[in-house]
């Protein structure tokens, strides 16, 4: 009894590899342009064996609308604080096996938030104005990834695990402001330009576990999936402040402060529907929700504010080429709490190959 389970471990194990293959729904055609081509409804969860896949993706987001603590939605453009945020994607995939698959990917941002202009004091003899712009940029941390799926040739059902993490690569402490006052725009009016300079990066390790499963019948399919992400420890970053000198410029000093990020999950669920075997429309859901993390000020850790947001992503899958693929993604947000609620279009352009095929 003891050697039948020890062999059946095993052969479990290697059909994961790919070294011993198991047919359990169907088989699928070893060329390379029937691969290249496999329609999103008879395509795996993850990447065929010696697959390559390289994505780039641009998303441009309209941050017109939030949600408050209780839900409620506040238009930005009527309070003045409307902004726009540009992501860039870049991930690279690679199918070890057919049930096993490498990646990492990262990003780069560029965000600011402008604030409405305030009088701060405005006399007869003399007035101040006060701008205020909050930008994050630069590049984010490294996403290193591997994925299982089930050890069975993709027919009808299909799941997969995803574990990795984020690796702390990208620069996480703010810059030195730049702020300045700008020259008198009349005799007795001053005009002060407040500009913080954030950073993408998380500075800490996070873990993410990932879970997902796919049911194809005809031309439609439904998926859906969870995401979770834990930060490892905390963090400890710094925080500037400010002081207007006499000669109307600014001198700085940084002090350290601790942190833990939020941990965060994400639910999602989509249906497809594949008109033909190069075009597949689909109608996205996903749920997020962010807790638990803590803000050091003054020496007291204050907890930050839980977040969640609902989002319904319309979604475009094209393949104009048996390499090359676009996605064109549409979120609208539906409901949320402490959280933006942004309006956006994610394009992706994606290449696949087998460079090692024979």
């Amino acid at each position: 009894m003891g050697k039948l389970n020890c062999t059946y471990i095993a052969v479990l194990f290697l059909s994961f590899t790919g070294l011993v293959p198991v047919r359990g729904q169907t088989s699928v055609p070893r060329d390379r342009y029937t691969l290249l081509t496999m329609p999103y409804n008879q395509r795996q969860t993850t990447l065929y064996k010696g697959q390559i896949q390289a994505n780039a993706g641009y998303k441009f987001a309209i941050r017109s609308r939030k949600f408050d603590k209780e839900g409620k939605l506040i238009i930005l453009k009527d309070a003045g604080t409307a902004s726009v945020y540009h992501y860039y994607l870049f991930e690279l995939r690679y199918g070890v096996t057919d049930f096993l698959e490498l990646s990492a990917q990262t990003n780069y941002m560029k965000r600011g938030i402008r604030s409405v202009t305030e009088n701060v004091i405005s006399t007869s003899a003399e007035a101040v104005n006060v701008n205020k712009v909050t930008e994050t940029k630069g590049p984010g941390d490294i996403l290193l990834l591997a994925s299982l799926r089930l050890p069975i040739e993709f027919r009808h059902f299909d799941a997969r695990i995803t574990g990795g993490a984020y690796v702390p690569s990208a620069k996480y402490e703010p810059e030195k402001p730049a702020h300045k006052v700008s020259s008198l725009s009349t005799a007795n009016t001053l005009t002060i330009d407040y500009q913080y300079k954030n950073r993408n990066g998380y500075g800490v390790p996070v873990w993410l576990l990932s879970c997902g499963a796919k049911v194809s019948l005809s031309r439609y399919s439904l998926e859906a999936g969870f995401t979770y992400r834990k930060p490892v420890g905390q963090g400890e970053s710094i925080r500037w402040d400010e002081e207007l000198t006499v000669d109307k410029t600014f001198a700085y000093s940084s002090t350290s402060f601790g942190y833990l990020l939020n941990s965060s999950y994400d639910l999602s669920a989509s249906l497809h529907y594949q008109a033909t075997g190069w075009f597949n429309i689909s109608l996205n859901t996903s749920w997020f929700r962010s807790e638990g993390g803590w803000t050091e000020y003054w020496g007291n850790k204050y907890l930050n504010r839980p977040e969640s947001l609902l989002t319904i992503e319309p979604m475009l899958e094209i393949q104009i080429s048996p390499s090359l693929t676009i996605y064109e993604v549409t979120g609208f947000p539906v409901t949320g709490s402490n959280s933006d609620g942004p309006f956006y279009i994610f394009i992706t352009l994606s290449y696949n190959s087998f460079p090692f095929f024979r």
